[in-house]
């Protein structure tokens, strides 16, 4: 996260070590109020101080209202020497995400080199946070990052230490982190030890030697949390910033006692520094041991009671090399009289979109121990099915079967079974848009496979240009395109088998998630548990013609496939004229009489014009699915070596990709020469044709046989009925259809 300003204050000179290795001390003792203005401290940016740095009761106020750095120089260190700091922290308000860094060693040049932070919020115990390290880096996510494993509490305060290597040999060279450490001896940043932590990221470690560490900072971002900051100390020993000292360990975190009824199970927490500590529970004074179906977790910081049968006191001993520590007691008081089922979580109703994940929550108490059913009847319905057990039921990827109305039972204790109330699910479909919206989604059309909005589901209507599917009979998913007056789009259809593929001039509606695999966009509708999930491949008419093909600029898309006019035509029907057919991509001829597989796949190799290595070099690969067990008409027909006109799909799989879908989609000779006929009635004028399947045409429309002619329909594809009727047509109107 950027600072949206930067204070950073310099503490003068004037400050006095106490010791000849200790470089910088200060106990914060100042009157209270603001630190910015007073002569003690430098700031040096901004240049008009914030005004909400300030010193109360010895402490330093990091305050969350705005961003703000202030930094303890020192100038007496040589830039090779081994550096500790020590100073305690208080945080009194968490930040609401992981927060940015308050804490680092920086250079003369006020860069910071080394980083803690706030991060990592109710990790294991509510309510707690824990401490990060890293070097260099801004943000805790960054690789070799790492979180000291200790909870800790709000208003507790904590004694930190941070030591810095600056010698880029050391197996630990860079930021090192103890909290509240126990020992005399902490280890060093050099190898001993084992209580603290360091970044793992050794990668900017090469410029440690370069590095003369100048100050010790404390900065707050803006939203971010309270922290207060007190006696800081550096040096170049643990004992030159009294961090040496053995210290009991401090409970952040007491056990709290509750009411609960017989058979039920109650969760204790506690959270004690320093993460050497060692944990022991007791129940009445007398240590707790783990049995495996009662007790859980009775030597760690989480103790878990399962099927309570009387009342207690439990508190939880909390040891470190120092000594021992006993915390609050927690009386549990149990409830043994036997008590129905009461609900006090109900489910709740919800609307979300298909796609999407569910969780309903119900919760009873009584006496248990309590078991929960979970019943779903569809909408419309009145006959309920068991669909789940638990205080909670999650539905993942929810399809419009999933609508309609959930409750939970609870059994345990007196009465039977109770039902909640009942909750509803609405399951809405996605909006549906254009084809060409969802090209424009695609920002980097790089190779790979992606989600490109997140996890959006959304619905593309258009017609089914591919004559069967391209999915070998041995597959479990089908492939197949579809097209609107926008674009087209690659649907891959996940777990039902290889008779998926709608017939060609089938209106579709597809709802799914949208991704780019290997730089071609798709809609996936497989998005409940890897099945095309109920509606979201609806056939809505069947018989259409298919769009009109577009015609290809051949050159443009074989040498730019992933431009902007490669992605406008990607997965939309386009047809091409005077094309020459090859074995190889280096012009090699196919061998007479070749055929096309009848059990796998064809590729040939396309180029305008008889190939020359020279002037012609540019090909397009013609992909020819003739999968065994799915319906084509390719299987062991002849490979043409010229086409007159080829159409297809024109798709993208490392490179461009013709893809023609059935034999007659190679017009392999010019169509003869043909007579149109007309017939004008009740003001309709129809031309009619002799139409050969797999060839294109288009009608043209002129006031006089010289023209100029209009194209008033172009390239009409399958199926190719050769007619075409012009309603309200001008007087004189003259037309001619051609191919293409």
């Amino acid at each position: 996260m950027k600072k949206t300003t930067a204070l950073a204050c310099l503490a003068l000179l004037t400050t006095l070590s106490l010791r000849a290795d200790v470089l910088f001390q200060d106990a914060l003792n100042y009157p209270d109020g603001l630190i910015e203005t007073d002569g003690v401290w430098y700031c040096y940016a901004p240049a008009t101080p914030a005004l909400d740095a300030f010193v109360a009761d010895d402490l330093l106020i990091l305050d969350s209202s705005h961003s703000d750095a202030v930094a303890a120089p020192f100038t007496n260190n040589t830039g090779s020497t081994l550096l500790y700091a020590s100073f305690t922290i208080n945080a009194s308000k968490l930040p609401a995400g992981n927060g940015g860094y308050f804490v680092n060693f920086g250079d003369a040049t006020n860069n910071a080199v080394s980083k803690i932070f706030i991060d990592a919020r109710n990790t294991v115990v509510p309510g707690t946070y824990r401490l990060g390290i890293a070097n260099f880096a801004t943000s805790i996510t960054t690789a070799g990052a790492t979180n000291f494993p200790m909870d800790l509490a709000t208003g507790i305060t904590y004694q930190v230490v941070f030591a810095y290597d600056p010698d880029n040999s050391s197996p630990l060279a860079g930021g090192t982190l103890w909290v509240n450490p126990s020992v005399a001896d902490l280890g060093s940043p050099s190898g001993a030890g084992a209580n603290y932590v360091y970044p793992t990221d050794t990668s900017t470690s090469a410029t440690l030697l370069d590095i003369n560490i100048s100050h010790v900072g404390f900065s707050q971002y803006a939203n971010q949390g309270v922290v207060a900051v007190g006696n800081v100390n550096v040096g170049t020993t643990p004992g030159d910033v009294d961090a040496a000292i053995p210290r009991l360990p401090v409970i952040g975190v007491q056990p709290q006692g509750t009411n609960v009824y017989s058979g039920n199970a109650v969760t204790l927490y506690s959270a004690a520094s320093g993460i050497d500590v060692t944990y022991q529970w007791l129940l009445n004074n007398v240590p707790l041991s783990d049995d495996g179906v009662t007790v859980s977790g009775s030597t760690s910081n989480v103790l878990t009671l399962s099927n309570l049968a009387a009342t207690g006191n439990y508190s939880v001993a909390v040891s470190d090399a120092a000594g021992s520590v006993t915390s609050y007691v927690a009386a549990v008081s149990v409830n043994t009289t036997p008590t129905p089922p009461v609900f006090t979580v109900q489910p709740q109703s919800q609307t979300n979109s298909l796609g999407s994940t569910v969780i309903f929550t119900a919760n009873a108490v009584g006496t248990g121990p309590i078991t929960y059913q979970w019943y779903f009847a569809p909408t419309n319905s009145s006959s309920y099915s068991q669909v789940g057990s638990g205080p909670t039921l999650t539905l993942a990827n929810v399809n419009f079967g999933s609508s309609g109305s959930y409750y939970a039972t609870a059994a345990g204790g007196a009465g039977g079974p109770q039902n909640s109330a009942a909750a509803s699910l609405l399951i809405i479909p996605p909006p549906t848009v254009p084809i060409a919206y969802l090209h424009s989604l695609v920002t980097t059309n790089a190779p790979g496979s992606y989600n490109i909005n997140g996890t959006s589901v959304y619905n593309v209507q258009g017609i089914v240009t591919t004559f069967g599917p391209f999915t070998a009979s041995t597959k479990t998913y089908t492939e197949y395109y579809i097209q609107d007056n926008t674009g087209g789009i690659y649907v891959y259809v996940g777990g039902a088998g290889t008779n998926a593929a709608p017939a060609a001039g089938s209106l579709v509606s597809v709802t799914g998630p949208v991704t780019v695999f290997d730089s071609q966009l798709e809609i996936d509708p497989n998005i409940s548990g890897g099945t095309a999930s109920s509606n979201s491949v609806l056939v809505l008419s069947t018989n259409n013609p298919l769009p009109a093909p577009q015609l290809l600029n051949f050159s443009l898309e074989a040498t730019n496939p992933l431009g902007a006019y490669g992605i406008q035509i990607q997965d939309a029907l386009v047809t091409v004229t005077n094309v020459y057919f090859y074995g190889t991509k280096a012009g090699g001829a196919i061998a007479a009489g070749t055929k096309f597989y009848s059990n796998g796949y064809s590729q040939l190799y396309m180029t305008m014009g008889p190939y020359d290595s020279v002037t012609n070099a540019n090909t397009i690969t013609v992909f020819v699915p003739a999968y065994g067990g799915v319906a084509t008409n390719l299987w062991g027909k002849v490979e043409p070596n010229y086409a007159y006109q080829l159409t297809g799909i024109m798709s993208y799989y490392n490179g461009a990709e013709f893809d023609p879908t059935r034999y007659e989609d190679f017009v392999t000779t010019q169509p003869a020469t043909f007579a149109a006929g007309l017939t004008v009635s009740n003001g309709v004028s129809q031309l009619t044709w002799p139409a050969i399947d797999g060839s294109t045409y288009s009608v043209y429309s002129a006031t006089n046989l010289l023209g100029p002619w209009t194209q008033t329909f172009g390239l009409g594809y399958y199926p190719s009925i050769g007619v075409y009727a012009a309603t309200n047509a001008a007087t004189g109107q003259f037309y001619k259809v051609s191919t293409p």
